[in-house]
């Protein structure tokens, strides 16, 4: 077959791929490897990346192989064979194929960030403090390496280099819910309450499929014991977000302040049946105690999940 042939194929992969039609684009793509290109690194990788996409993740790993069968130094192949141990949440195993992208490419930004990534969720936090370094070295204007170290940051109640961090993140986009939600979590964290609710106010606003920034801004309203302005936040949460369990709990928590006891009730029993493991935590609340001795609907459902009454 002529080469342009070939080329043709590969052309025809991309335009499918990029209309997010991926097994037209793998079809085409594999032609143009049977009918020559079988050495062809770029070919090679987007067959890879479709596989990979595709949850194919043996496939894409024998044309990673394959890869750097040719070519063992392309930093891509090891960046992608670890990207697929990561998909399984196998980061140990991801972690040296990271690291040899690096030594093959040492301004790989991604490998470095989903390296630093790996180390935070395996606890090893140095590692990914240094490796989210290594990634604003090379992009100072990297949002989500600001985010997540920021928040390593504020885990570790190092304030000042958290703050500066989202502040940074901010500068990048100011109206992305998770920046805006930390930066809500600094403000609480330094008692500036009013603005911590103004941040998760905005939060909400550009996400509203975030529940958690409902239920910080509506425990920030319930501790200063503005229990209808909570029950509106949490209210509104449960709204957009009717799966969240914790919203419904905090919710009925209000309502019992509030001695709206039917409304508590109802709430408890949605948490309940949402998520059954909640029983023992209902039923070692002292502030549901009176509730549990009020509603029979209740004490038989914990019954069914096995806590004590």
């Amino acid at each position: 077959m002529k080469k342009y042939h070939i080329d043709n194929f590969i052309i025809l992969g991309k335009k499918y791929y990029e209309e997010d039609n991926l097994l037209k684009a793998l079809y085409y793509f594999n032609k143009a490897y049977d009918y020559g290109k079988n050495n062809d690194t770029e070919l090679l990788l987007d067959i890879a990346i479709i596989y990979d996409e595709l949850d194919d993740y043996d496939n894409a790993l024998r044309v990673y192989k394959e890869v750097l069968a040719n070519d063992d130094s392309e930093a891509r192949a090891y960046y992608g064979i670890a990207i697929l141990h990561d998909h399984k949440d196998n980061f140990e195993e991801a972690i040296p194929y990271y690291k040899k992208a690096i030594e093959c490419d040492p301004y790989y930004s991604k490998a470095y960030f989903f390296l630093a990534y790996a180390y935070d969720y395996l606890g090893e936090v140095e590692k990914a403090i240094e490796n989210y370094n290594n990634v604003l070295e090379i992009n100072p204007y990297d949002f989500w390496a600001c985010i997540n170290l920021g928040s390593i940051y504020e885990q570790r109640d190092e304030i000042d280099k958290a703050l500066k961090l989202m502040k940074k993140a901010l500068d990048i986009d100011n109206r992305h819910y998770m920046v805006l939600f930390n930066m809500g979590v600094l403000m609480s964290k330094q008692n500036k309450i009013n603005q911590a609710k103004k941040y998760y106010e905005q939060a909400i606003k550009y996400n509203k499929n975030y529940p958690y920034s409902y239920l910080n801004l509506g425990v920030l309203h319930r501790d200063e014991e503005e229990y209808r302005e909570a029950i509106v936040v949490f209210t509104d949460g449960i709204n957009n977000n009717e799966d969240s369990v914790f919203l419904y709990y905090n919710r009925a928590c209000c309502y019992m302040k509030l001695e709206l006891i039917d409304n508590a009730e109802k709430d408890i029993l949605d948490v309940l049946r949402l998520h059954p493991k909640m029983a023992e935590y209902v039923q070692n609340d002292r502030d549901l105690q009176s509730l549990i001795n009020y509603s029979a609907s209740i004490r038989c459902m914990l019954e069914k999940s096995d806590a004590i009454v």
